[in-house]
């Protein structure tokens, strides 16, 4: 996995800020808070394998969504920050692109997102979108988080686990998307 936005950059501007702090403080005490630019991770070619027709027509049938889920492990940038600084990162949005396999997004009645920082049992929910009747779905889903919370625990760990849940009217066939998400936040530094 690939990030667009790379760890240097992201520590580079990071330092920046850091750096604009404290020589702002000449001599006094301050408090100083930065926001932290967005930074974006992104999964590419993540797969779903097919749905066969006939599991998918029985559950129609029912009136049940076909469900299935996928999981993948991605390095996270090394923010790196110094132990004096208070920070908060969240994961605000996440979007979906379809590439494989489909054209848009329009088959997906609901789709839930969480992260797993390595080595730790605590499951953080990035997003848990549910179609709204008679929405209107593209080539991209974007889906902001409806409560994005602080995951910079999470974020110290050099990687963590995604898990992707989807339902719906699965095709029947595999398909591939990628998935971005957009992470922000914030730097405080009491002088």
């Amino acid at each position: 996995m690939k990030n667009s936005t790379s760890p240097l950059v992201s520590r580079g501007l990071l330092a920046v800020a850091f750096a604009t702090l404290l020589a702002s403080a000449g001599g006094c005490a301050l408090s100083v808070k930065a926001d932290v630019p967005d930074v974006e991770v992104t999964q590419h070619g993540i797969s779903i394998p097919g749905v066969p027709a006939q599991a998918s027509a029985f559950l129609a049938s029912m009136g049940a969504d076909v469900a299935t889920k996928t999981s993948f492990q991605q390095s996270l940038p090394d923010l790196n920050l110094p132990s004096d600084l208070t920070s908060t990162v969240k994961a605000v949005k996440v979007d979906f692109v379809a590439k494989d396999g489909i054209t848009d997004f329009s088959f997906l009645h609901s789709l839930r997102v969480t992260m797993t920082p390595k080595g730790s049992t605590t499951v953080t929910e990035l997003i848990n979108y549910q179609k709204q009747d008679g929405a209107t779905v593209g080539k991209t889903l974007s889906i902001d988080s409806q409560n994005p919370v602080n995951i910079l625990d999470q974020w110290k760990t050099d990687s963590a686990t995604f898990n992707i849940e989807v339902a719906g009217a699965l095709p029947s066939a595999a398909w591939t998307f990628d998935m971005v998400v957009h992470f922000s936040g914030d730097v405080t530094y009491k002088y």
